[in-house]
């Protein structure tokens, strides 16, 4: 027979390891599902300067301090990638690449996706296509590199990347045109309605097709930064759970969604700013409200 858990977490970030420690101090059986390490995209972050108690810490140092604290506590680390999900009934199974798993009570702590081009530019992922500048920036040092952006979205990635690289080059769907005079910086250069098309290379980044006001240009680069924005993941929840217009889940002052024994927490929730400390807010309640009745 299959184990039952008590409580399933879905997403190993600040949310879910706060939801974890408080659900396993509920003396609950309790596990977190990660993709891929747990930290979540504060991990990534390079200053965080309004977490309490921390004047100043880079996001690897704070997200590790949560994580020494889960592990402390004997909470289950399952590194699984889910890919849809039953969450109707009593009991829920989540189905994952390389197993299944069923729980009383689940946690959705999954957060954001970047924003893809829709192009081909995930075959170029870590070969110069990158998502994350903080992450990747110090690869392409002293050399030339694109930041794809929709009004605006990217200007602030395009400026950590310009004390790093030799030039960046904006490519932004909208108009720019007053932006960029007002902050104007000397290796940055914004260049507006820019529709990219495609991306350029062989073994690696190359450059970009792209159509400028109408007009097909390729532009040389060697790396290719998207920057279009961030979606909640929630598509493998499917169309039974309850969301705002922009894919948020919506959820009570529980964190209790429109299904019962399912919470949401952090960034994939509805309605709440984006910071740690409210997602820690949130997975503290979930994780104590998800173990009452039990």
């Amino acid at each position: 027979m299959e184990k039952i858990y008590d409580v399933l977490i879905v997403g190993g970030g600040v949310a879910g390891m706060s939801a974890a420690v408080y659900a396993k101090r509920s003396g609950k059986d309790v596990a977190v599902i990660e993709k891929m390490a747990l930290g979540g995209t504060v991990a990534t972050l390079n200053k965080i300067k309004n977490f309490p108690s921390q004047e100043e810490i880079d996001g690897g140092t704070l997200t590790e301090m949560f994580a020494k604290q889960v592990k402390a506590l004997e909470v289950e680390i399952i590194y699984d990638d889910i890919i849809s999900a039953n969450l109707e009934g009593n009991l829920k199974v989540l189905k994952g690449n390389l197993a299944n798993y069923n729980a009383k009570r689940v946690i959705i702590a999954t957060g954001l996706a970047y924003k893809d081009l829709g192009k081909n530019e995930n075959e170029f992922l870590g070969r110069g296509v990158s998502y994350c500048a903080v992450c990747d920036a110090n690869f392409f040092k002293g050399q030339l590199v694109c930041v794809v952006s929709r009004n605006g979205s990217g200007i602030k990635d395009a400026k950590y990347l310009s004390g790093i690289v030799s030039k960046v080059l904006v490519l932004d769907e909208g108009d720019m045109s007053v932006f960029a005079k007002a902050n104007a910086v000397l290796n940055m250069e914004v260049l507006s309605n820019v529709k990219v098309q495609k991306v350029l290379g062989k073994t690696g980044v190359e450059g970009v097709e792209c159509l400028i006001e109408g007009k097909k240009k390729v532009l040389e680069a060697s790396a290719v930064f998207v920057a279009l924005g961030r979606v909640p993941k929630v598509e493998i929840f499917g169309e039974t759970i309850e969301k705002d217009a922009l894919g948020f889940v919506k959820t009570d002052e529980n964190m209790q969604t429109s299904i019962k024994g399912v919470y949401a927490v952090g960034d994939v929730r509805a309605g709440v700013m984006k910071q740690i400390v409210t997602a820690c807010n949130d997975g503290a309640i979930a994780g104590k409200k998800a173990c009452e009745g039990l």
